[in-house]
Protein backbone atom coordinates (compact mmCIF):
# COMPACT_ATOMS: atom_id res chain seq x y z
CA UNK A 1 0.00 0.00 0.00
CA UNK A 2 2.97 2.02 0.78
CA UNK A 3 4.12 1.74 -3.05
CA UNK A 4 0.88 2.46 -4.39
CA UNK A 5 0.49 5.79 -2.70
CA UNK A 6 3.77 7.09 -3.12
CA UNK A 7 2.53 6.46 -6.99
CA UNK A 8 -0.45 8.07 -6.90
CA UNK A 9 1.19 11.20 -4.72
CA UNK A 10 3.65 11.28 -7.74
CA UNK A 11 0.96 11.08 -10.22
CA UNK A 12 -1.11 13.68 -8.67
CA UNK A 13 2.14 15.87 -8.25
CA UNK A 14 3.12 15.91 -11.88
CA UNK A 15 -0.89 16.47 -12.87
CA UNK A 16 -0.52 19.57 -10.59
CA UNK A 17 2.65 20.37 -12.40
CA UNK A 18 1.43 20.29 -15.76
CA UNK A 19 -1.34 22.39 -15.03
CA UNK A 20 0.34 24.74 -13.17
CA UNK A 21 2.55 25.48 -16.47
CA UNK A 22 -0.55 25.19 -18.54
CA UNK A 23 -2.11 28.32 -16.49
CA UNK A 24 1.22 29.78 -16.54
CA UNK A 25 1.23 29.87 -20.40
CA UNK A 26 -2.46 31.07 -20.95
CA UNK A 27 -1.58 34.17 -19.06
CA UNK A 28 1.02 34.42 -21.21
CA UNK A 29 -0.36 34.28 -24.47
CA UNK A 30 -3.36 36.03 -22.98
CA UNK A 31 -0.59 38.62 -22.17
CA UNK A 32 0.85 39.32 -25.72
CA UNK A 33 0.04 42.93 -27.04
CA UNK A 34 -0.86 42.22 -30.56
CA UNK A 35 -1.68 45.47 -31.39
CA UNK A 36 1.80 46.55 -32.33
CA UNK A 37 1.53 43.94 -35.09
CA UNK A 38 -2.05 44.85 -36.18
CA UNK A 39 -0.78 48.46 -36.39
CA UNK A 40 2.13 47.61 -38.65
CA UNK A 41 -0.05 45.25 -41.13
CA UNK A 42 -2.36 48.22 -41.10
CA UNK A 43 0.29 50.35 -42.40
CA UNK A 44 1.58 47.95 -45.13
CA UNK A 45 -1.80 47.56 -46.62
CA UNK A 46 -2.31 51.45 -46.73
CA UNK A 47 0.91 51.47 -48.42
CA UNK A 48 -0.67 48.67 -50.87
CA UNK A 49 -2.84 51.70 -52.13
CA UNK A 50 -0.27 54.21 -52.40
CA UNK A 51 -1.07 55.76 -48.63
CA UNK A 52 2.03 58.00 -48.26
CA UNK A 53 1.27 59.47 -44.85
CA UNK A 54 2.44 55.96 -44.08
CA UNK A 55 5.76 57.53 -44.01
CA UNK A 56 5.23 60.14 -41.60
CA UNK A 57 3.29 58.17 -39.42
CA UNK A 58 6.59 56.15 -38.68
CA UNK A 59 8.83 59.34 -38.76
CA UNK A 60 7.54 60.54 -36.04
CA UNK A 61 6.66 57.85 -33.82
CA UNK A 62 10.05 56.62 -31.68
CA UNK A 63 8.83 53.12 -31.34
CA UNK A 64 8.35 52.10 -34.52
CA UNK A 65 12.09 51.59 -34.82
CA UNK A 66 11.94 47.04 -34.31
CA UNK A 67 9.28 47.23 -36.27
CA UNK A 68 10.76 49.20 -39.38
CA UNK A 69 13.58 46.88 -39.07
CA UNK A 70 11.55 43.73 -38.96
CA UNK A 71 10.22 44.84 -41.75
CA UNK A 72 12.91 45.59 -44.47
CA UNK A 73 14.34 42.20 -42.80
CA UNK A 74 11.06 40.25 -43.58
CA UNK A 75 11.38 41.80 -47.53
CA UNK A 76 14.94 40.79 -47.94
CA UNK A 77 13.97 37.23 -47.02
CA UNK A 78 10.66 37.17 -48.85
CA UNK A 79 13.01 38.11 -52.06
CA UNK A 80 16.01 35.32 -51.19
CA UNK A 81 12.86 33.28 -51.08
CA UNK A 82 11.44 34.54 -54.03
CA UNK A 83 14.88 33.52 -55.98
CA UNK A 84 15.37 30.03 -54.78
CA UNK A 85 11.67 29.39 -55.70
CA UNK A 86 11.95 30.03 -58.90
CA UNK A 87 14.96 27.70 -59.56
CA UNK A 88 13.24 25.22 -57.58
CA UNK A 89 10.31 25.16 -60.43
CA UNK A 90 12.83 26.03 -63.77
CA UNK A 91 14.13 23.28 -65.92
CA UNK A 92 17.44 23.96 -64.54
CA UNK A 93 18.58 24.05 -61.25
CA UNK A 94 22.45 25.64 -60.53
CA UNK A 95 24.37 24.39 -57.14
CA UNK A 96 23.72 25.38 -54.17
CA UNK A 97 20.67 27.45 -54.97
CA UNK A 98 18.92 27.83 -51.51
CA UNK A 99 21.93 28.57 -49.78
CA UNK A 100 23.33 31.31 -52.60
CA UNK A 101 20.05 33.06 -52.79
CA UNK A 102 17.52 32.32 -49.54
CA UNK A 103 20.56 32.39 -46.90
CA UNK A 104 23.33 34.61 -48.37
CA UNK A 105 21.42 36.69 -51.08
CA UNK A 106 19.10 37.81 -48.48
CA UNK A 107 22.14 38.74 -46.25
CA UNK A 108 23.80 40.86 -48.86
CA UNK A 109 20.86 42.41 -49.48
CA UNK A 110 20.04 43.34 -46.20
CA UNK A 111 23.47 44.76 -45.68
CA UNK A 112 23.66 46.37 -48.82
CA UNK A 113 19.87 48.27 -48.42
CA UNK A 114 21.14 49.11 -44.61
CA UNK A 115 24.70 50.89 -46.13
CA UNK A 116 22.02 52.46 -48.89
CA UNK A 117 20.16 54.29 -46.06
CA UNK A 118 23.90 55.45 -44.59
CA UNK A 119 25.18 56.10 -47.77
CA UNK A 120 21.56 58.56 -48.52
CA UNK A 121 21.82 59.85 -44.77
CA UNK A 122 25.36 61.14 -45.50
CA UNK A 123 24.76 62.55 -48.77
CA UNK A 124 22.09 64.53 -46.49
CA UNK A 125 24.08 65.96 -43.80
CA UNK A 126 27.57 66.11 -45.33
CA UNK A 127 26.78 67.39 -49.18
CA UNK A 128 23.82 68.52 -49.37
CA UNK A 129 23.61 70.13 -45.73
CA UNK A 130 19.98 69.24 -44.78
CA UNK A 131 19.02 68.39 -41.18
CA UNK A 132 18.49 65.01 -40.97
CA UNK A 133 17.16 62.26 -37.49
CA UNK A 134 19.47 59.10 -38.62
CA UNK A 135 16.57 57.09 -36.60
CA UNK A 136 13.77 58.81 -38.41
CA UNK A 137 15.22 57.91 -41.79
CA UNK A 138 15.77 54.48 -40.64
CA UNK A 139 12.37 54.47 -39.65
CA UNK A 140 11.48 55.43 -42.64
CA UNK A 141 13.26 53.66 -44.77
CA UNK A 142 12.87 50.29 -43.27
CA UNK A 143 9.24 50.41 -44.63
CA UNK A 144 10.22 51.67 -47.60
CA UNK A 145 11.60 47.86 -47.98
CA UNK A 146 8.66 46.72 -47.94
CA UNK A 147 8.12 45.93 -52.14
CA UNK A 148 10.97 43.77 -52.26
CA UNK A 149 8.97 41.23 -50.70
CA UNK A 150 6.82 40.79 -53.80
CA UNK A 151 9.94 39.29 -55.32
CA UNK A 152 8.15 36.22 -53.94
CA UNK A 153 6.33 35.90 -57.01
CA UNK A 154 9.22 35.34 -59.00
CA UNK A 155 8.37 31.39 -58.93
CA UNK A 156 5.48 31.53 -61.38
CA UNK A 157 6.95 31.03 -64.74
CA UNK A 158 5.66 33.39 -67.21
CA UNK A 159 5.33 36.55 -64.68
CA UNK A 160 9.04 36.11 -62.87
CA UNK A 161 9.94 39.60 -64.95
CA UNK A 162 7.26 41.38 -63.67
CA UNK A 163 8.05 39.99 -59.96
CA UNK A 164 11.72 40.74 -60.40
CA UNK A 165 11.37 43.92 -61.86
CA UNK A 166 8.58 45.23 -60.37
CA UNK A 167 10.00 45.51 -56.87
CA UNK A 168 13.07 47.64 -57.50
CA UNK A 169 11.11 49.69 -59.28
CA UNK A 170 8.63 50.36 -56.71
CA UNK A 171 11.58 50.35 -53.95
CA UNK A 172 12.83 53.81 -55.65
CA UNK A 173 9.55 55.46 -55.66
CA UNK A 174 9.06 54.06 -52.15
CA UNK A 175 12.80 55.37 -50.83
CA UNK A 176 12.03 58.49 -52.49
CA UNK A 177 8.94 59.10 -50.15
CA UNK A 178 11.00 58.14 -47.16
CA UNK A 179 13.28 60.29 -47.88
CA UNK A 180 11.31 63.14 -48.30
CA UNK A 181 9.36 62.63 -45.25
CA UNK A 182 11.86 62.29 -43.08
CA UNK A 183 13.94 65.15 -43.81
CA UNK A 184 11.45 67.45 -45.36
CA UNK A 185 14.31 68.56 -47.97
CA UNK A 186 13.57 69.72 -51.27
CA UNK A 187 12.34 67.31 -53.58
CA UNK A 188 15.98 67.62 -55.95
CA UNK A 189 17.78 66.87 -53.01
CA UNK A 190 15.90 63.92 -52.22
CA UNK A 191 15.77 61.92 -55.77
CA UNK A 192 19.43 62.95 -56.32
CA UNK A 193 20.34 61.43 -52.83
CA UNK A 194 18.08 58.15 -53.75
CA UNK A 195 18.74 57.73 -57.02
CA UNK A 196 22.87 57.86 -56.07
CA UNK A 197 22.35 55.64 -52.99
CA UNK A 198 19.64 53.45 -55.40
CA UNK A 199 22.35 53.04 -58.14
CA UNK A 200 25.03 52.63 -55.80
CA UNK A 201 22.92 49.36 -54.16
CA UNK A 202 21.85 47.99 -57.60
CA UNK A 203 25.41 48.65 -59.10
CA UNK A 204 27.36 46.51 -55.91
CA UNK A 205 24.65 43.80 -55.94
CA UNK A 206 24.89 43.19 -59.83
CA UNK A 207 28.20 43.07 -59.56
CA UNK A 208 28.61 40.69 -56.35
CA UNK A 209 25.81 38.08 -58.32
CA UNK A 210 27.07 37.96 -61.74
CA UNK A 211 30.86 37.48 -60.15
CA UNK A 212 29.67 34.53 -58.35
CA UNK A 213 27.93 32.95 -60.61
CA UNK A 214 28.35 29.60 -62.10
CA UNK A 215 28.26 26.90 -61.91
CA UNK A 216 26.71 27.82 -58.91
CA UNK A 217 23.89 29.69 -58.48
CA UNK A 218 24.75 33.89 -58.27
CA UNK A 219 24.81 35.23 -54.53
CA UNK A 220 21.76 37.75 -54.39
CA UNK A 221 18.06 37.71 -53.66
CA UNK A 222 15.33 38.91 -55.89
CA UNK A 223 16.23 39.53 -59.76
CA UNK A 224 20.19 39.73 -58.17
CA UNK A 225 19.41 35.97 -58.03
CA UNK A 226 18.63 35.06 -61.75
CA UNK A 227 22.06 36.55 -62.46
CA UNK A 228 23.49 33.34 -63.88
CA UNK A 229 26.31 32.80 -66.03
CA UNK A 230 26.36 29.42 -68.05
CA UNK A 231 29.43 27.59 -68.23
CA UNK A 232 31.11 28.54 -71.57
CA UNK A 233 28.90 31.85 -71.99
Amino acid sequence: MGFLSDVLQRIRYGIGNVSYRVRSASYWVRSIDARPARLVLDRLQRMLILDTSVFEEVRDDERELKSALVVAASACLLAGFGSWLHWEVSAFTPENAFVNTFILGSLFLALMYGATVLLIYVLMVQFLRVQVDLLAIVRTMGYAAAPLALSVGMFIPVLYPLFALMPLALLLVAMIYAVQSATGAEPVKVVVSCLIGFGFMVLVLGVVAISSSGPEAPIGAGQFGLYYEFPGN
